[in-house]
């Protein structure tokens, strides 16, 4: 906030920022995108069909309709209320093998793999390209050597109905690579058995420290950038 003269000039430059900021902030509040969920039964038709498609070799196959993506907390300079980031991408590829008997579903293996080269910010900040975060976003990650984000479950039964048709909820616990670091992390689901495919979207907050990703923290830079991210998935699986 810049301020010129003093006194009436000072009050009057300091109103403006005020209701110039009460702005920007309801602005920022009204187009925060919202959350990922439970995504249409019917697959909206693949953003990586190409068999060229690296990505379709990380997992091997690709899902229809999946987006994933991050949720992140920036606080610019130039304003008093922090910003959410998010971002998302359809280019998703995985597989989950689910075995079981006498009604327990158990997952035994799988793979999850999200193509960070591909994220792209659908949050809207004025005065500000998101592009430029994008293109940020993919060097902290080192993308150019490290282009998947991959999720591996652990074996373990699943407190899944296979006959109810309503949304239900699990936790799903296994190994998360990202930018060539694995930890351990989990996911907390909503989960929708329908026909012959499977809908689940949840979300973990992984701190990205962890994994040797470092994010702007200077308090007097143009922006900083909470560690926590929150990543999140809206997947659609495909019986087989």
């Amino acid at each position: 906030m810049r301020f010129g003269l003093i006194w009436k000039g000072l009050a009057g430059l300091v109103l403006i920022g005020i209701m110039g900021a009460v702005g920007a902030i309801t602005y920022l509040n009204h187009t925060r995108p919202a959350a990922l969920g439970i995504a249409s039964v019917t697959p909206r038709g693949s953003a990586s069909t190409s068999p060229d498609d690296p990505l379709n070799l990380v997992c091997r196959r690709p899902q229809p309709g999946s987006v994933a993506g991050y949720r992140a907390r920036e606080q610019f300079a130039e304003l008093t209320s922090p910003h959410e980031a998010v971002a998302r991408t359809e280019k998703v590829s995985g597989w989950l093998l689910i075995g079981g008997s006498g009604g327990t579903l158990e997952i035994e293996t799988g793979c999850v793999a999200v193509d960070v080269r591909a994220l792209r910010s659908v949050d809207e900040l004025p005065g500000f390209n998101t592009s430029d975060r994008d293109s940020i976003a993919r060097d902290f990650l080192s993308a150019h050597s490290h282009p998947y984000v991959i999720f591996q479950p652990y074996p373990a039964s699943l407190p899944l109905s296979a006959t109810s048709r309503a949304i239900q909820h699990v936790t799903l616990a296994g190994d998360i690579d990202v930018s060539g670091t694995t930890r351990p992390e989990q996911f907390a689901l909503d989960v929708r058995l329908t026909g012959k495919q499977v809908a689940a979207a949840g979300k973990t907050t992984v701190q990205v420290e962890d994994f040797g990703v470092e994010v702007p923290q200077e308090a007097g830079g143009f922006v900083r950038v909470d560690p926590h991210i929150t990543l999140e998935v809206s997947l659609i699986l495909l019986k087989t």
